[in-house]
């Protein structure tokens, strides 16, 4: 039977408050600074303590108002403890996979990480990338037993088009992570969803989003390989969603570029492959693909209109005047073969050197 004092001791152990790390208030933190856990670690209090830092809002942010009446799980929170949740969830994926997996998609903590993406806290931004970058990094696809779909799918679908976003709109070192992520997950991410989505996404009347969008698929379609395209369950999805872009956009990069991604699925599959697919889509989808395969567009023939540069003693740039049609020369020659007496222009017969021929007169210098 325990004493009072080791029952007290217990209760003190059980109710002891989860203090974070003050390490894990850093950004950007090498991976293989990042150390296992201690023995008998409390993960527990831990995800407790994410469930309540993610739940409150940045301490800085402007719309932020202090509320004294205010739940204690409402009042603002100190973005560095945000940045701790970023790199103890980077600890746990690297050592605690299992662990990791019931709280990033278990309690949805991947929606938060998404969150940050926007956060005013750049270095929130940055770290969060730098933690899906980890996560697609070293994810091996699993398979779909018993028509059960990997947690990660859904991930997928919420941060592809954050990530499209981030790499057209941000800061160059917060656009740069999010383009590192999706190249990453091209790679990786060798889901029929990886690809359906970013076909999806190509409806959309942002260029830059839509060329990012185009190299992005063709480079899935390429890495997911002829077995996996010949097998895979949302063909007939894939090639809705490129009808749909190009039913909806009348501009001929569009349509190039549909018909360039119908080309890499015929490249990898055959033809013959691809068309018994075909023939197993809605009536809808055969004329969409067959009209895109059939048509002949113009080529593209925009071409660079070359930049004429001056030559400035500032900058040393290379003169690239364009020449000029007047006669300069005939211009001249009637010009030096002219002297100028008593205030009077006259003719010289010969072309002779203007230096010895021109004769000014001090008391009446008028030259005409």
């Amino acid at each position: 039977m325990m004493s009072k004092k080791e029952i007290a001791t217990l209760k003190n152990d059980l109710t002891k408050k989860f203090v974070i790390d003050s390490l894990m208030q850093k950004g950007n933190i090498n991976r293989e600074a990042l150390e296992p856990f201690e023995p008998n670690f409390d993960f527990i209090q831990l995800i407790q303590k994410f469930k309540e830092i993610l739940g409150k809002k940045d301490s800085k942010k402007k719309s932020s108002k202090i509320n004294a009446h205010q739940p204690e799980s409402k009042k603002p929170v100190d973005w560095t403890m945000q940045l701790a949740v970023i790199n103890y969830l980077r600890r746990l994926f690297k050592y605690e996979k299992d662990i990791f997996n019931q709280a990033f998609y278990g309690l949805k903590i991947y929606e938060n990480i998404i969150d940050f993406f926007n956060s005013i806290r750049s270095i929130l931004a940055q770290n969060s990338l730098i933690l899906i970058n980890e996560i697609f990094s070293e994810y091996v696809p699993e398979m779909d037993d018993n028509n059960q779909k990997a947690p990660v799918i859904q991930l997928i679908k919420t941060i592809i088009p954050s990530l499209i976003l981030k790499a057209n709109t941000s800061q160059s070192f917060i656009k740069n992570e999010a383009k590192t992520c999706l190249e990453t997950l091209v790679t990786n991410m060798k889901y029929n969803e990886t690809l359906l989505t970013l076909l999806q996404l190509m409806n959309t009347k942002k260029i830059a989003d839509f060329e990012l969008i185009n190299v992005l698929s063709q480079k899935l379609i390429k890495n997911l390989g002829k077995q996996f395209l010949i097998n895979n369950t949302h063909f007939g999805g894939m090639m809705n969603a490129l009808g749909c872009v190009y039913e909806n956009n009348k501009s001929d990069l569009y349509k190039r570029k549909c018909k360039s991604i119908l080309n890499t699925f015929i490249e990898i599959m055959t033809k013959e492959e691809f068309d018994k697919k075909l023939e197993k889509c809605g009536k809808k989808e055969k004329e969409q693909i067959k009209e895109i395969i059939e048509k002949r567009l113009p080529p593209n023939t925009k071409k660079e209109i070359p930049r004429i540069t001056m030559k400035s003693k500032e900058n040393n740039k290379k003169n690239e005047r364009p020449k000029s049609n007047c006669k300069t020369k005939d211009i001249l020659k009637k010009q030096i073969n002219v002297k100028i007496v008593d205030g009077k222009k006259q003719k010289l017969e010969n072309s002779e050197n203007i230096c010895n021929n021109i004769k000014i007169v001090q008391n009446n210098p008028q030259i005409v």
